[in-house]
């Protein structure tokens, strides 16, 4: 079963195919403004530019707020286990997403807890971007 799919379009496709590919999250930045969006629009939130380019985020974030959906109503979201966590995350480029927190430890997911995309996840079963836990302490690198 697969999960629910944004539609690629002219907008998305770099950002959709980065993250496929490469595991990477692509964030757009206005060349007019300099603000940093993400999803991936035809013109900038702040200043209506459309002078967007996409470039790689960090990869790292914090966490604003979480759930922990215990039915899915999807398919795809049941056969992940007995728990999906959900979680917004702001991250060290900016902007928040809404994303998925994958991992054996994900319910130990926390707000303020540090994420860090989760590039060697399956990639073809995530359709968009998902996060994990990021080490902390001495585990961290």
């Amino acid at each position: 079963m697969e999960f629910p799919k944004p539609t690629e379009d002219a907008v998305n496709r770099e950002m959709l195919q980065a993250w496929h590919a490469h595991g990477e999250l692509l964030l757009q930045h206005c060349t007019q403004c300099a603000a940093v969006t993400y999803y991936p629009r035809r013109i900038c939130p702040s200043c209506w530019s459309s002078r967007m380019e996409n470039r790689p985020s960090a990869g790292e974030g914090t966490v604003i707020s979480f759930s922990v959906v215990h039915r899915g109503v999807d398919e795809a979201f049941r056969q992940l286990g007995t728990t999906v966590t959900l979680a917004s995350v702001r991250t060290d480029d900016g902007p928040q997403l809404i994303t998925l927190i994958v991992g054996d430890d994900r319910d130990q997911v926390a707000i303020g807890g540090r994420v860090r995309l989760a590039r060697d996840a399956d990639r073809e079963r995530y359709p968009l971007p998902v996060y994990s836990l990021a080490p902390s302490g001495k585990d961290a690198s």
